[in-house]
């Protein structure tokens, strides 16, 4: 038992801890080693994210031909997301903000779009797992989505 909680500090302490990298304005062919903070304008365009992009109240991302090793996912009332042409290892999970676009985008796990208030279009997206979307106030428009998981509630016809 001692080896075993010894084990599990070791592996604690090894683990490297993701601190947030700040995006304002435009980041083009780079890797960033952290979670993205996105809080005003950001445009992201060929990066790796070796985390999470994070989009906070009031923000607008656009992300294109870039990968994502974690999640895209907003962290308040965004303004606007546009992802295009990207490898998302993660999920997508877009809640309370306005316009969503995503085109071209192959996405390891879930896509999930719930409560916005403004257009969304899921176009020509590859997704191992669900497509859902769900208390959104405008129905979202597209098609060609290739979705191993199920297509749901109101992305059910996408």
């Amino acid at each position: 038992m001692k080896k075993l909680i010894l084990m599990s500090m070791l592996l604690g302490l090894s683990a490297p801890v993701l601190a947030d990298f700040q995006c304002n304005g435009s980041i083009k062919n780079k890797t960033i080693d952290d979670n993205v903070k996105i809080t005003q304008q950001c445009t992201l365009d060929r990066v790796t994210v070796k985390g999470n992009v994070m989009v906070y109240a009031n923000a607008k991302a656009t992300i294109l031909n870039s990968t994502i090793d974690g999640n895209l996912e907003s962290k308040g009332s965004f303004s606007q997301v546009t992802a295009k042409n990207n490898t998302i290892d993660g999920n997508i999970q877009l809640e309370k903000g306005k316009t969503i676009q995503l085109q071209n985008n192959r996405v390891d796990g879930n896509i999930e779009l719930k409560e916005n208030r403004s257009s969304i279009q899921v176009t020509a997206n590859q997704v191992d797992g669900n497509l859902k979307c769900e208390s959104n106030s405008q129905k979202p428009t597209g098609g060609q989505n290739r979705v191993k998981g199920d297509k749901e509630e109101q992305c059910s016809h996408l």
